[in-house]
C-alpha cells in the first residue's frame, strides 16, 4: 500500500509514465505452526517486490519487459528448462474478488496477449486469480517433480482505484494508471529453498558455496595444499582445504557428500610434479594439471556460467 501513497504524493503527468517502484521488502505472516515448511513456508520473509505504475496502452510493453528480466534470471540460474505459466484468472464466484467486471475483463485480455505476444507456455486456471486482479504465475520443478510457483507480474485495476490515484493525461485531465505487480524470484528465503531442491544440492560451478576442495594425501603435503588454496583464493575461487587425519578415501567420499565441483587431491607425486590430481564432481579423474592452467581454465567456467 505505502507504493500507492508514493505514487499520490507526486503530480505526474502522461510523460512521466511508467513510474516504477521496486523494494526488497520484509513482510510477515501468521503462519500455523503444522503449517510451516524449512525455508518454503515461513513467518517472516523477504520479496523482491516491485510496482509499475503505466497507462493502458503500456500494459502490453511493460508485461514484456518484465517477462524478459524473468527469462534472462531464471536461464542464468540454469531453471528455464522446464517451466509453464498459469494465468491465473477469476473463478465462478465473483463475489471473493475486488472490482467492476469491466476492469476485469480488461485486465484478463491484456495479460492473455501478453501471453501469446511473448510466446509464453501458458494455460488459463480458473479461480486462482488474486482477490485484486489476474496473474502471470511462473511455475517451476524442483528435482522431486514438486511444481512451486515463484515470479509473479499481476495486473491490478482496483487498487489504484481505492487509493484514488491518477496523473494528467494529453487533454489535461485526470486519468487512473493501471498498478502491475510483480517478483522476479518472490519469496528469497523459498527461492532459496527451491533453487537448492531443483539442483539436489549439485550447484552450477559458479553457484556453489565451495566450488573446489583440496585433499591432503599425508602432512608433507600440507605446504604445497596451503600454496595452492591461497593461489585460488586470491583469483576469487571459493576454496576449502581438508588437512584432516584422514584417509584419503574418506576424504573423497566427504566431498562427494557435499557435493563439491572440483577436488585436488595432493600426495607425493604431486609435491615432486608442483601438479594436480583434478576430480570432478561426475568422477573424471585427471592426473599432472598445472596449477595456473586448472585456475585459469576455472576462472573462464565461472564466468561462462558452465558446469
Amino acid at each position: 500500500p505505502h507504493h500507492m501513497q508514493l505514487f499520490n504524493s507526486f503530480s505526474l503527468s502522461y510523460r512521466d509514465m511508467p513510474v516504477r517502484f521496486f523494494e526488497p521488502a520484509t513482510i510477515y505472516r501468521d503462519e500455523k505452526s503444522g503449517q510451516l515448511h524449512g525455508l518454503t513456508r515461513v513467518r517472516a520473509f523477504t520479496q523482491d517486490d516491485g510496482h509499475i505504475f503505466c497507462r493502458k496502452d503500456q500494459i502490453g510493453k511493460e508485461v514484456s519487459i518484465v517477462v524478459e528480466v524473468i527469462r534472462k534470471f531464471y536461464s542464468t540460474i540454469g531453471m528455464d528448462e522446464d517451466y509453464w505459466v498459469s494465468l491465473s484468472v477469476r473463478g465462478s464466484d465473483k463475489s471473493k474478488y475486488l472490482g467492476e467486471d469491466s476492469a476485469w475483463i480488461l485486465a484478463e485480455k491484456a495479460l492473455e496477449k501478453a501471453a501469446k505476444d511473448n510466446k509464453l507456455p501458458y494455460k488459463k486456471i480458473k479461480g486462482e486469480a488474486a482477490f485484486y486482479g489476474p496473474k502471470l504465475d511462473f511455475m517451476f520443478k524442483d528435482s522431486l517433480d514438486r511444481e512451486w510457483q515463484l515470479a509473479t507480474i499481476q495486473c491490478d485495476f482496483n487498487l489504484p482505484e481505492r487509493f484514488k490515484l491518477s496523473f494528467i493525461n494529453e487533454e489535461s485531465k485526470k486519468e487512473q494508471p493501471v498498478v502491475i505487480h510483480r517478483a522476479i524470484s518472490g519469496s528469497l528465503e523459498r527461492f532459496m529453498g527451491i533453487v537448492i531442491e531443483h539442483f539436489a544440492g549439485k550447484f552450477p560451478l559458479w553457484l556453489s558455496p565451495i566450488q573446489v576442495k583440496i585433499l591432503t594425501v599425508t602432512d608433507r603435503s600440507i605446504k604445497l595444499a596451503q600454496e595452492v588454496k591461497n593461489k585460488l583464493h586470491d583469483a576469487g575461487i571459493r576454496v576449502v582445504l581438508d588437512d584432516r587425519s584422514e584417509t584419503i578415501g574418506k576424504k573423497v567420499r566427504d566431498a562427494q557428500l557435499d557435493k563439491v565441483n572440483y577436488m585436488l587431491t595432493i600426495g607425493d607425486k604431486e609435491i615432486e610434479s608442483k601438479t594436480l590430481a583434478v576430480r570432478s564432481r561426475d568422477g573424471k579423474v585427471e592426473f599432472g594439471i598445472d596449477v595456473d592452467n586448472f585456475v585459469e581454465k576455472l576462472i573462464k567456467k565461472i564466468k561462462d556460467r558452465s558446469l
